[in-house]
């Protein structure tokens, strides 16, 4: 009986899966430049938490509000790489959901692709889902399905062409305060059953 108090003292404490969380638009706004030119943004992006990453040999890059008809009216930000790679995480690490993404054409006037993202979740699975492009100028939003959640990271690769991305939405888990009700309720319970063993010895 003891032992069973014990084991679900212990259940009691431990972290539950957060379903609650904090939502973070990544829309670049800091990156704008009111000109005609394009603008190196670094290899590595942080905003509201979470980093973009790019490892090729050009960094990223963001077009002026003058150019056009590749500013989409929006500050967008593109892997200025042939078959760039970026990568999305949160910072600290940390899982994380990501909701959805406005995507566009860098290249205008070719046939419409598609753009694959592969994310790996907290317990090692990849999921992967496919967006296609329309060719078209200006951005389109793109939703994500429930598979990206719980993410430790996400990888898309400028495959065959490039694309711009803009209006990241991700979600850091956060314990919910029946959470910390139910681990403060455990570990009370821990110390409570650790008192009366103690006097019995």
């Amino acid at each position: 009986m003891k032992k069973t108090l014990i084991l679900a003292a212990f259940a009691a404490a431990l972290p539950f899966q957060a379903v609650e969380a904090n939502a973070a638009v990544l829309d670049f706004d800091g990156l704008y430049h009111d000109d005609a030119l394009v603008a190196d943004a670094g290899y590595r992006y942080e905003e509201d938490g979470f980093r973009l990453v790019n490892a090729g040999d050009y960094p990223f890059a963001t077009y002026g509000a003058q150019v056009s008809p590749e500013y989409t009216g929006s500050t967008a930000l593109f892997n200025d790489n042939n078959n760039g790679v970026t990568v999305l995480t949160q910072i600290g690490g940390g899982a994380f959901d990501l909701t959805s993404i406005d995507l566009a054409e860098l290249i205008l006037g070719g046939s419409s692709y598609s753009v694959t993202f592969t994310g790996t979740t907290t317990g090692g699975a990849a999921v992967t889902q496919q967006f296609t492009l329309d060719g078209l100028a200006g951005s389109e939003t793109f939703s994500f399905d429930s598979s990206f959640s719980n993410l430790t990271s996400v990888v898309w690769t400028n495959s065959p062409d490039y694309t711009q991305f803009d209006n990241i939405t991700v979600a850091a888990a956060v314990p919910e305060p029946q959470t910390y009700a139910m681990m403060l309720a455990g570990l009370g319970l821990l110390g409570t059953l650790r008192r009366r063993t103690g006097k019995r010895a």
